[in-house]
């Protein structure tokens, strides 16, 4: 667990202002001092925002991390806190997408298996190819729309359930539902064409072969 405890008492009457200063003139005391301040705080809103996930201090250590890196950006245009704040929902957000992303692709994944048993090689093809170009447009969608499609087509969440997981209203997530349906759609049509011409080659293959394979045992 990331904990941090000041060597100096006086440090704790500075204000974040002077431990910023101080921190970038190299007393790294000073930094210790500002997490001391801070990070209890921060570590409660990444594990709101995680809801009890056990990543919670990985990320904590990694906003600390990202904190210490880019300190000299902070600008006092908003308090520390506010600034910290930021950093904390920054790497909840890419660790939620990432998460989403690996959980998605065993979604789509599962498609692989629902073929029936009298399924011909030739249909199997088929369904393959059908099934490869969807997982294809469905990873081509940007994220905000790739996440609604999944959350709503493969988790089956609702509206409601959809705003409520990406922390955004309802309007949004019909908006981006309807522009990513619309996508979806355009990009399988598109691969459709494709699909068809390596069927239809694989078909005329299999019908040569076929004719083949009677004239040798006619002869």
């Amino acid at each position: 667990m990331v904990t941090f405890a000041a060597n100096t008492g006086s440090l704790a009457l500075f204000s974040d202002h002077d431990l910023i200063r101080l921190t970038l003139d190299g007393q790294s005391d000073c930094f210790t001092a500002l997490m001391d301040r801070h990070l209890s705080a921060i570590r409660r809103s990444i594990g709101f925002m995680l809801r009890g996930s056990g990543a919670a201090e990985d990320l904590t250590q990694e906003v600390v991390l990202k904190a210490w890196r880019f300190l000299s950006a902070f600008r006092a245009e908003s308090s520390f806190r506010t600034w910290l704040t930021r950093v904390a929902i920054n790497e909840v957000r890419q660790f939620q997408r990432r998460e989403f992303r690996a959980s998605s692709s065993q979604e789509l994944s599962k498609l692989d298996f629902l073929a029936s048993r009298d399924e011909s090689p030739y249909e199997h093809f088929v369904r393959i190819q059908r099934i490869g170009a969807v997982r294809a447009a469905v990873e081509s969608l940007p994220d905000k729309y790739r996440e609604v499609v999944m959350l709503r087509e493969f988790e089956e969440l609702s509206i409601l359930e959809i705003a409520e997981r990406l922390r955004c209203t309802v309007a949004a997530v019909k908006s981006r539902l309807f522009r990513g349906r619309s996508m979806l759609l355009a990009r399988v049509r598109k691969s459709q064409a494709a699909t068809l011409k390596k069927v239809s080659q694989v078909h005329g293959w299999a019908f040569d072969m076929s004719c083949h394979v009677q004239q040798r045992h006619t002869r």
